[in-house]
This record gives structure tokens, sequence and C-alpha cells, in this order.
């Protein structure tokens, strides 16, 4: 008896190691092709024409408002220009590269400040990385010129 159950368990090995492997269906390549797409995705960072210059005046609570223009480059470097308004009329400039998040939705610059990357628009954002709410909301939004 021990004999016939060797024999039946190398003959089943046998077929099972010779056979070919089965080859995917349809539905399951498509169902890979729709998950690598998914996990790709569209983000601001590769689906928007985000390269350019942004502009704006964000609220500021000791002076007039904030000018603000970024030049964001499609090397992820970028230049702040900011002039407080009605106070130091000086420009002050930040250089560096700009740094994507990992959804590639937001970038943060070199002075620590982060903006939600939309079409032909940049939303500062607070310092938790969250949207600014409230009646003033909409001032915290920088336009892509041109």
């Amino acid at each position: 008896m021990n004999k016939s159950l060797l024999t039946i368990t190398f003959l089943a090995l046998f077929t099972t190691a010779c056979s070919e492997p089965a080859q995917p269906s349809a539905n399951t390549a498509a169902q890979t092709e729709a998950t690598a797409s998914i996990s790709l995705g569209d983000t601001s960072k590769n689906a928007l024409d985000w390269p350019g210059e942004y502009e704006g005046v964000v609220p500021c609570a000791s002076c007039e408002g904030i000018q603000t223009h970024i030049s964001l480059r499609a090397d992820n470097s970028f230049e702040l220009k900011t002039v407080y308004l009605g106070k130091d009329e000086r420009i002050f400039k930040v250089t560096g590269t700009a740094v994507w998040d990992d959804q590639g939705r937001n970038v943060t610059l070199a002075d620590g400040s982060q903006y939600l990357v939309g079409e032909n628009q940049l939303i500062m954002l607070d310092t938790e990385g969250k949207r600014i709410t409230g009646e003033l909301a909409e001032h915290y939004v920088l336009k892509k010129k041109g």
C-alpha cells in the first residue's frame, strides 16, 4: 500500500509540474491594466500644465496684503517674490526646489509655504497642509498669468 501511495504522489507531482501554466484571461489582463492606471492615476503633477507664473494678493494681519508672485518651472525650481503692501515695500525673494507630496497634488516651497496645484491656480494651504476656510478663503488663490 505504501508503494501505491508513493506512486500516486509522484504521478500527481509529475503531472502538475509538467503542465503549462494557466494563461490569464482577457478579463484578468483588463483588470490588471485598470488597476495600474488607477494606482498611477492623473495627478496635478502629471496631468496639469502647472509650470508658469502665478500671482495674487493674500491677506495680511499687519499690512494691506501680501503681493505674491511665484514662478514654477518644469524642473521643479521656483522663485517666490513677496511684497508687504502698505508697510515695507521691499521685495522679498526666495528660490529653490518645489517638493511635491506623494499624491502629486501639493508643492512645498523652501520657505515652508504649501500650495495645492489646480487648473491655472495655486491655492495656499495652512501650516498643516489643509485648505484655508472661512470668508477670506478665496483670497488665498494665486492665478496663473497668460
